[in-house]
């Protein structure tokens, strides 16, 4: 597949680099300055709303969200702040409310999911916010903070506690009308990065819902919204690669066009190294995310894993390349310019959905059942679809979504024979997770699974499209010493290599990806800080 539509769409929205082009990045930093929102950007890339449609395959809405945010990682939320509510309700509410759903986003409105509550962040089981049987239908009591879309969405998805105990006291309720209008309040801090995104705050007080506010059966409500973000986690790495290309692009531009010791920055070999570094760590995220939207068609029941080891995986790197491109601008890293707009973004990304604690934690709850897992001889027919990127995939089986894949993980489990050393790695790292003692911190234990996750999927892109040859195994190299802990720069060959391959695409206006879609500014004028 070569994502023909991300391609026009990111042709139709213009060169970047044009300082007059409302979807552009000086148009990016003055919205950033204003913490406006992206109005002109969203309209033109509406297309984005239709991602949330039945139809639409998950991998090409990931390219189409990654052309528009590269320009503006706010036109995500300005779009695409329905998925989390709307995916509940496609997986549990009835044919009345996902029509009524599927109507909203045709219209272009937008649907707010209400989860996080202030006092407890993370420890969802702690939450208050109360959902209470009235006559005929509901009241709902208590607040919820940095709602998505909050100030715009014309319906809003509440996840509150109704009775019981653990994750089975909550249960969903849509709510509209009159009764969000008086539950509009303003939060008292804003994110100091995505500025012109839409936050709002919720206080209800003993509001009144009907009966049919309830979205699915009561007690289920944490589960659905669970499954949902599953979907959310995946789509949010998007966010990473739109702000990590643009990052790298930047950083490329001023590399070629500036001279240090009268040759050409990017001639100079640890200059090569650093952006050859970055570019490897940028596509391994790219691997990462495709395949992982990818597998939500062809394997969904694996996303509780997978979708967390992608976000792992995509805010861990996405930020190195940053890293590592500050260390070539120098100064112009911490100017006031599209750059440090695009890093700040980025880093915003890394707690939305769910945060690097809860996430990992997520990873940690499985990792006694992966470890006990014998390794498969061969990968089955869905994993083959997966990582065979021009083969269709089938339609999009949300109901398959589920809280655990019970220990079995056909990306690590089933390795083709390329590279031996991922396979060795994880046969120590199984030793590892079995060799803990019970009650033992395991945070080390899956962010390393994390990382050789990423270089397994790596290996089976390779090995079921060959046309990729050997453009990953610089990719290979860095995740393996990732595992490890390690942070050093690729060097040699593997260095070259992606320096090579950055440069290359760099040159031709190519996206920095293993679907390399050409864009917009072909080989306009660079931008130099």
């Amino acid at each position: 597949m070569t994502y023909e539509r991300a391609a026009d769409l990111d042709r139709a929205l213009g060169d970047p680099r044009d300082p007059a082009n409302p979807c552009g990045f000086e148009a990016m930093v003055r919205r950033d300055a204003e913490a406006a929102y992206p109005h002109a950007l969203a309209a033109r890339a509406a297309l984005l709303r239709t991602g949330l449609l039945p139809g639409t395959a998950m991998d090409e809405l990931l390219m189409l969200v990654r052309v528009a945010g590269r320009r503006d990682v706010t036109v995500m939320p300005a779009t695409l702040y329905s998925v989390t509510a709307a995916t509940c309700v496609l997986l549990a509410g009835d044919e009345r409310q996902r029509e009524e759903v599927l109507r909203l986003i045709e219209a272009g409105e937008q649907i707010g999911f209400a989860l996080s509550e202030a006092e407890h962040g993370a420890d969802l089981l702690a939450n208050q916010c109360r959902l209470e049987r009235g006559e005929p239908g509901f009241r709902l009591h208590g607040r919820k903070w940095l709602v998505g879309a909050g100030r715009r969405c014309s319906a809003l998805l509440v996840v509150a506690r109704s009775g019981g105990r653990g994750p089975s006291a909550f249960s969903a309720v849509l709510v509209r009308g009159a009764a969000l209008e008086r539950a509009r309040v303003p939060v008292p801090a804003l994110p100091s990065a995505m500025r012109g995104a839409d936050f709002g705050g919720f206080a209800f007080d003993h509001t009144e819902l009907p009966a049919d506010a309830l979205v699915g059966e009561p007690s289920r409500g944490l589960e659905v919204a669970m499954k949902a973000m599953q979907v959310v986690r995946t789509t949010s790495t998007a966010a990473n690669l739109a702000c990590a290309d643009t990052g790298l692009r930047l950083t490329m531009d001023f590399a070629a066009a500036h001279h240090f010791g009268g040759r050409p920055l990017l001639e100079h070999g640890h200059v090569r190294r650093e952006l050859g570094t970055a570019f490897a760590a940028l596509l391994a995220c790219d691997v990462v995310a495709i395949t992982a939207a990818r597998a939500l068609h062809t394997l969904p029941g694996a996303q509780s894993l997978w979708a967390s080891v992608a976000k792992k995986v995509l805010t861990e790197l996405s930020e190195e390349v940053f890293t590592r491109c500050a260390d070539v601008l120098g100064t112009r890293a911490v100017l006031d310019g599209p750059f440090s707009v695009a890093r700040r973004d980025n880093q915003l990304v890394r707690f939305i959905d769910t945060g690097p604690v809860a996430n990992l934690r997520l990873v940690c709850m499985q990792l006694r059942q992966l470890a006990a897992a014998e390794p498969e001889a061969q990968p089955s027919t869905e994993l083959a679809t997966t990582y065979t990127i021009d083969r269709p995939l089938p339609t999009l089986r949300l109901a398959d979504l589920a809280l655990s894949n019970r220990g079995r993980d056909e990306v690590t489990a089933a390795l083709p024979a390329i590279d031996s050393r991922v396979a060795a790695e994880l046969k120590l790292w199984r030793q590892d997770v079995r060799a803990l003692a019970p009650g033992e911190d395991c945070q080390d234990l899956a962010e390393r699974f994390c990382f050789l996750h990423a270089a397994a999927s790596c290996l089976h892109l390779t090995w079921f499209t060959p046309a990729l040859g050997e453009s990953l195994a610089p990719s290979v190299d860095l995740l393996l010493d990732r595992a490890a802990g390690g942070a050093r720069r690729l060097s040699g060959a593997a260095a070259e290599s992606a320096a090579s391959q950055a440069e290359g695409l760099h040159v031709r206006g190519h996206l920095f990806s293993v679907a390399p879609l050409p864009l917009a500014e072909g080989s306009s004028t660079p931008w130099l800080g």
